[in-house]
């Protein structure tokens, strides 16, 4: 949440028509308030996928993930490594 309030300051903040800028940023936060990052029901079944999503949002990065579960870092870290094959090819 703190990147992407710079985020919107940056916006804010930079030239042009000030009614351009708030409707580039009620644009932006429209679309940012679907990511995970941003809003997520949190619930046990559900929370490998709510990481996930987190993971590939950039919102948390594998360094986050200290003091889980071996057996759930080990379903992220496979996610991951996939992921970057993924992208890689």
């Amino acid at each position: 949440m703190d990147r992407l309030n710079h985020e919107y300051i940056e916006l804010l903040s930079g030239e042009g028509n000030p009614s351009d800028k708030f409707w580039a940023l009620e644009e932006r936060i429209r679309q940012d308030k679907k990511d995970s990052g941003v809003q997520a029901e949190m619930s046990r079944s559900n929370m490998k996928f709510i990481l996930m999503d987190l993971l590939d949002e950039g919102a948390i990065t594998a360094a986050d993930l200290d003091g889980f579960s071996d057996d759930l870092l080990d379903s992220l870290l496979t996610y991951i490594e996939l992921r970057k094959n993924r992208v890689d090819q």
